[in-house]
């Protein structure tokens, strides 16, 4: 990074975890793995383990509620005894599971951004030099599980805009899937060498293990050469039940064991960034049943309403105040989530088997829970029965997302198509018939008066314009034509509903629960001629009928949906959806 030369740019790589969070970056003249940084001089980590500070604990503190900080704080800067806020990237999606475990005060994530943000500064002026970067575009490539609602993904968009990022006319926010990202770097030996397993007419699924979140979607290569392309095959499938579950299962089994002893201890002795599970994850990293030590692993955790009796000595160990885990206990942890992993495995691979599309030859297994052994070790063993090979990035699974996301930036799309995981369309309004449709959900519908047809209408019909499980690639659009009416003159912006259903079967009226309001698409109307409009007069009133088409890119290059709106062909306004809050 010795010269920054007119027209680079430099290319960044944001993943914001359940539980660790990475930053990496690269210029877009890199030629080479050895060009892309995965930062790790984060603020405070030079007394953690090496691997970790590729990354950095999603976790805040703020100083009014700790006395002792005269900042917030934020990452490895937050110590066992603060009181702390983490596991924060659940809430963006509304489809987040809730459990008695969750801590009821979580943040967002706009205070851990704008630390990262700080910290993004100081390094870029620390190997470019400040000067250099005032006129260096900048594109900041942001990675969001596959599987989030669109509300979800510009929150998360929207948190990192809030917190500093591509603040300047130059600089840009682009959203990249977390499986994409990472098979754009697993797939790699090196920037311009595949893996020996990517061949032509394979198949390959990315499983995406995180701490919160587990995405998996499974890929066809379509060609090697000149370039690496590659095709969804199927609907990806995902479920919260990554890293952050095992935790949640060993609070259920303290509470169990323990009682009142373990549940009154607060969230300084117990909760994210304690020392307790501080402890826990370390041993939860390595965690392997192939290790040859069976003795009980001590977690230290003074606990004083507990009273140790006979029976309780083989939990605890009062002479050095520990919690006593042995191998048996690590496996009733982690099992049920990895059995809930493979299930997703399986599933996808059915699915894959039903649509008679190409079989699953290699399963690259990436993200921070990606790096279990234990996770590794279940996988493999089910694969192998089923002729299937499981592999990680040469890199490591721990860091292959945020640095797939710089390789995003550098290279281009690998994937050309991919599958909708939703259905798209709007509420449209059909002839009342009263025979037919007079038992209507009134709290979801209505009946209105068409004054230039004579006819009254009934709204609730929904009109899907692209399907769940369709194939979508950089061109795909849908143009919703619909009319607007209105009385007199005509309004200086017009409002679109658009929804949104993950079932596989779409419903035909809005009066399904499952269907979503992704946000009212707000079009300026600007340079219309109301005379050129149909319309009536009636008892002094003037009646309008606006025809209107709004073009809606499903799989923009900024990785969320894109507007425009037009009248005859003619673009008439500017276009942008606000997201619905429910």
């Amino acid at each position: 990074m010795n010269f920054v030369a007119e027209r680079t740019k430099l290319i960044v790589g944001i993943d914001y975890g359940t539980t660790y969070s990475g930053l990496s970056f690269a210029l877009s003249n890199a030629t080479d793995f050895k060009d892309i940084f995965p930062w790790t001089k984060y603020p405070g980590s030079s007394s953690h383990s090496a691997e970790h500070c590729v990354k950095a604990p999603t976790r805040v503190a703020f100083m009014d509620e700790n006395p002792e900080l005269d900042k917030n704080a934020w990452g490895y800067q937050v110590e066992p005894g603060m009181k702390t806020y983490a596991w924060t990237k659940l809430l963006l999606d509304k489809s987040s599971l809730v459990s008695e475990y969750d801590d009821p005060d979580l943040y967002l994530p706009g205070e851990y951004l704008k630390g990262m943000k700080a910290m993004f500064d100081d390094a870029v002026n620390e190997h470019l030099g400040s000067h250099k970067i005032e006129n260096l575009p900048i594109e900041f490539w942001l990675t969001v599980p596959a599987s989030w609602s669109e509300k979800a993904k510009l929150l998360t968009k929207s948190a990192a805009t809030d917190a500093g990022f591509a603040t300047r006319h130059m600089d840009k926010i682009m959203l990249i899937s977390e499986p994409e990202a990472a098979a754009q770097l697993a797939l790699k030996s090196s920037l311009h060498r595949l893996e020996n397993f990517v061949k032509p007419e394979t198949g390959v699924m990315v499983c995406d293990c995180g701490g919160g979140t587990v995405d998996i979607t499974t890929y066809e290569v379509e060609a090697t050469r000149p370039t690496l392309k590659l095709r969804e095959t199927v609907v990806g499938v995902a479920g919260k039940c990554g890293g952050t579950f095992v935790d949640r299962n060993l609070f259920k089994l303290m509470a169990d064991r323990f009682g009142d002893a373990f549940t009154s201890l607060g969230p300084e002795q117990i909760g994210p960034g304690s020392s307790f599970m501080d402890q826990f994850e370390l041993k939860k990293k390595d965690f392997s049943m192939k290790t040859p030590s069976k003795r009980a692993h001590r977690l230290m955790l003074y606990m004083p309403k507990l009273k140790v009796t006979p029976s309780m000595e083989k939990y605890y160990e009062r002479r050095s105040s520990s919690v006593l885990l042995t191998q048996e206990d690590y496996k009733m942890l982690f099992d049920p989530v990895i059995s809930m992993i493979i299930r997703l495995v399986e599933e996808q691979v059915n699915q894959i088997k039903l649509k008679k599309e190409r079989p699953v030859e290699t399963i690259v297994l990436v993200g921070g829970f990606g790096s279990s052994p234990y996770l590794k070790e279940q996988l493999t063993e089910w694969s192998q029965n089923r002729g299937i090979r499981v592999t990680t990035p040469i890199t490591g699974a721990w860091s292959a997302v945020v640095c797939g996301a710089v390789l995003r930036g550098l290279e281009g799309s690998i994937v050309r198509q991919k599958k909708c995981r939703r259905h798209y369309g709007h509420n449209m309004s059909h002839v009342y018939q009263p025979s037919i449709h007079a038992h209507f959900d009134t709290k979801k519908r209505w009946v209105w008066m068409d004054h230039i047809r004579n006819e009254e209408y009934l709204t609730g019909f929904m009109h899907w314009e692209v399907g769940k499980g369709e194939f979508i690639d950089y061109e795909t659009e849908i143009n919703a034509e619909f009319c607007s009416y209105f009385q007199d003159d005509i309004p200086k912006s017009n409002e679109y509903i658009l929804y949104s259903c993950n079932l596989d079967d779409a419903p035909d009226t809005i009066e399904n629960e499952r269907i979503e309001k992704v946000g009212e698409v707000i079009a300026t109307l600007d340079g219309l001629n109301k005379h050129e409009l149909t319309h009536v007069k009636k008892h002094g009133t003037t009646y309008y009928s606006l025809p209107l088409t709004l073009n809606i890119r499903l799989d923009d290059e900024a990785g969320h949906l894109a507007f425009r709106i037009f009248y005859r062909d003619r673009e008439v306004g500017k276009a942008a959806i606000n997201i619905v809050d429910e």
